[in-house]
C-alpha cells in the first residue's frame, strides 16, 4: 500500500507529479516518459537514468534549481527529503526559533540537496560538510550554478570523527541545528541481504556510491558516534537531528537516549511505498516528546509476542541462566546470533538463521533411528549366516576363516558407515545449496527480561525468506527444549 496518505501535510508532493505537463515543459522528461492504452504516462522506476531525469526536472519546476547528478552518486528522492526538512520546521517552531536559522547538514553529497532546499525554501544559512572530495567539489558547483554560495558554505572533513572535527579550530561555533542521513549498511553482504527475496522486487532503480551506502558499523554505529559526539558539544548544537533507515536501530538508539535520560522525539518519514524515520535529540530544557509527539494517529502497531520461560529443577533462575540456554539452543540450531544489549533487567539478541535446521525434528529422528536399526539388522544378519555356515561343518574355522569373517563384518560397517557419510554430505550440500539461494532464512531480535520474579522472552521479526512463521517455529524449538 502507498504509504502517501501518511505523508507529511505540507509536502508538495502528497498530490503526486502531473507527467503529462512536465513532459510538455521538460523535452529530457519527454524523452524517457511511455504511454500506456489508457494514455497514462509514466517512466521507468527502475532505471537509474529515468530517476535522475525526473528529480533534476522536479528540482526545477517546484523549487527553480538547477542541480547536477552524477550518474555514479545517489539520486536524492524529493519527497523523502522534503519530508526531512519539514520535520525541522517543525522542531524548530516548537522550541520557537524562527528566524535567523543555522543548520549543519553531515554528508551533505554531490547534491547538496538539503542545503539547497533549505536555503531555498525558508532562506536557511547552512553549512554542509562532506568526506568525499569528489562529491564535495559537485556540490560546490551546485551552489555556485544557483548563486547560493552566500547562504551555503561547505567544509571537507578528513578525520575519523563526525563533529569533532567541526569546533577544534573555533569553540564557539553555534547551529541550531544539525541533521543527517548516514550510509545504512556495514558492508555490501548486507546491503544485498537486506531486502527478503520473500519481499517483492523494489519499485524504483538503486543508486548510489559506496561511500554513500556504506560505513563501518552501519548506521547503527554511525549514530551511536554521533550521538556521543554530541555530548561534547551539546551547547555548539541546540538540536540533532538523523534520519533512520531500520526501524530496529530506532529502537536501539532510543533506548540508548533513555538510558542516558536524553530528551528526544522521533517521528516517521512516509513516501510512496518507503518509510524511513527520524530522530531528534537535545540536551536543552526542552521536552520533545511532548512539545511534538511522533503522530497524532500512529497507525497499529503490531504487538510483539512474548512468552514464559519456566523455571526448571536444579536450575538457577535468573537472567544470565535464561539467556545463557537460550544461546545454547541457538548454538545446537547452528543459528549466528549477537548480544546487542545489555542493560538492568534486559538483554537484547540479534540472531540470523541462514539454514533452516529446526523444522521436522522428529523426522530427522526417526530417519536417525530406523538407519541405526537398518545397520544393526544387517550385522545381525551377517553373523548368523557365518554361525549357520560353522553348524554345518561348510568350512573349517582357519586364521584365514576368521580373517575372512572379521573383514566381512568390517565390509558391512564400512558400507554402512559410507552410506551415513553420504546421507549426511547430501544435506550439508542441501542446506548450504538453501544458504546460497536463500540468504537469511530469519532474522529476528530475541529479548530475555525479568518482570515480577519472571524470566520472559519476547521476539521481534525483523526480515527473512520464512517471515514470521519461521521465527514461531525457533521460538516452538526453544519451547520444547526447555528442559
Amino acid at each position: 500500500m502507498a504509504m502517501n496518505r501518511f505523508m507529511h501535510p505540507r509536502n508538495i508532493y502528497k498530490t503526486p507529479p502531473d507527467f503529462i505537463q512536465l513532459a510538455k515543459d521538460f523535452s529530457e522528461f519527454s524523452k524517457i516518459t511511455k504511454t500506456d492504452v489508457t494514455g497514462k504516462v509514466t517512466i521507468d522506476f527502475k532505471d537509474p537514468q529515468s530517476l535522475r531525469v525526473l528529480t533534476k526536472c522536479l528540482l526545477k519546476k517546484d523549487f527553480n534549481l538547477d542541480v547536477e547528478i552524477p550518474s555514479d552518486r545517489l539520486v536524492p528522492t524529493l519527497p523523502l527529503r522534503l519530508n526531512y526538512i519539514l520535520w525541522i520546521e517543525d522542531i524548530l517552531a516548537a522550541v520557537e526559533i524562527f528566524t535567523d536559522v543555522k543548520g549543519l547538514d553531515i554528508g551533505t553529497g554531490a547534491c547538496a540537496i538539503y542545503p539547497l532546499l533549505a536555503a531555498v525554501k525558508n532562506q536557511w544559512l547552512m553549512y554542509g560538510t562532506e568526506t568525499d572530495a569528489n562529491s564535495l567539489k559537485v556540490a560546490q558547483e551546485n551552489i555556485q550554478k544557483n548563486n547560493l554560495q552566500d547562504l551555503i558554505k561547505l567544509k571537507i572533513n578528513t578525520t575519523s570523527s563526525i563533529i569533532d572535527y567541526l569546533f577544534t579550530e573555533n569553540e564557539t561555533v553555534y547551529y541550531d541545528f544539525c541533521m543527517c542521513n548516514p550510509p545504512f549498511y556495514s558492508t555490501m553482504m548486507e546491503l544485498w541481504e537486506s531486502r527478503s527475496p520473500a519481499r517483492p522486487p523494489p519499485k524504483n532503480g538503486f543508486t548510489g556510491s559506496p561511500q554513500e551506502l556504506i560505513t563501518e558499523g552501519g548506521e547503527l554505529e554511525f549514530c551511536r558516534k554521533l550521538i556521543a559526539e554530541s555530548k561534547k558539544y551539546c551547547y555548539n548544537i541546540l538540536i540533532f537531528t538523523s534520519m533512520i533507515g531500520h526501524k530496529f536501530n530506532l529502537a536501539q538508539l532510543i533506548d540508548d537516549l533513555k538510558s542516558d535520560n536524553i530528551n528526544y522525539t522521533h517521528t516517521e518519514f512516509c513516501q510512496g511505498r518507503v518509510t524511513r524515520w527520524g530522530l531528534a535529540w537535545t540536551f536543552h530544557d526542552y521536552d520533545l516528546l511532548q512539545l511534538l509527539p511522533p503522530r497524532d494517529k500512529p497507525r497499529k502497531k503490531i504487538q510483539p509476542l512474548v512468552f514464559l520461560l519456566p523455571e526448571l529443577p536444579n536450575c538457577t533462575y535468573d537472567l544470565a541462566s535464561a539467556s545463557n540456554k537460550v544461546k545454547t539452543i541457538l548454538d545446537r540450531l547452528g543459528i549466528a546470533y549477537e548480544v546487542v544489549e545489555k542493560r538492568g533487567n534486559t538483554i537484547k539478541i540479534d540472531m540470523v538463521a541462514k539454514v533452516n535446521t529446526w523444522s521436522n525434528q522428529r523426522r530427522k529422528r526417526r530417519q536417525e533411528k530406523r538407519m541405526q536399526e537398518e545397520t544393526d539388522v544387517k550385522k545381525m544378519k551377517s553373523n548368523n549366516l557365518e554361525l549357520n555356515d560353522m553348524k554345518n561343518g561348510s568350512f573349517e574355522i582357519t586364521e584365514n576363516t576368521s580373517s575372512h569373517v572379521q573383514s566381512n563384518a568390517e565390509l558391512v560397517v564400512n558400507k554402512v558407515i559410507e552410506k551415513n557419510n553420504e546421507d549426511s554430505n547430501a544435506v550439508r550440500s542441501t542446506e548450504s545449496e538453501q544458504e546460497g539461494l536463500l540468504g537469511i532464512q530469519v532474522r529476528a531480535v530475541l529479548k530475555i527480561f525479568k518482570k515480577d520474579n519472571e524470566i520472559l522472552l519476547e521476539t521481534e521479526f525483523i526480515n527473512g525468506t520464512l517471515g514470521k512463521e519461521g521465527l514461531h517455529q525457533i521460538v516452538q524449538f526453544i519451547k520444547n527444549n526447555w528442559k
